[in-house]
């Protein structure tokens, strides 16, 4: 199983009813965040993990969790992988 690609949601800004709009440049998903909850209007790219841009307040300080298998791969195959997914 290969690694799904990443696609990092950019920041469209706060609603006037609390929530936060996010919008995938890449594949057009749409999602409202709330502090409790989310609300997906356009499912977008099946495939890819979508994470939340620079700027989330919440954002937490680990990258992606590699799959057990993606960590044997790139041990195997003796590659790095960076958990500071904000560097890209």
């Amino acid at each position: 199983m290969p690694m799904q690609p990443i696609h990092r949601l950019v920041d469209l800004g706060q609603r006037s009813d609390g929530g936060v709009e996010w919008a995938c440049p890449q594949c057009g998903r749409y999602l409202v965040r709330y502090p409790e909850t989310q609300l997906v209007l356009a499912a977008g790219a099946a495939g890819p993990i979508h994470v939340l841009g620079p700027g989330y307040r919440d954002e937490p300080p680990e990258g992606p969790a590699l799959s057990e298998f993606d960590q044997q791969f790139l041990h195997r195959h003796a590659m790095a992988w960076s958990a500071d997914h904000r560097s890209h």
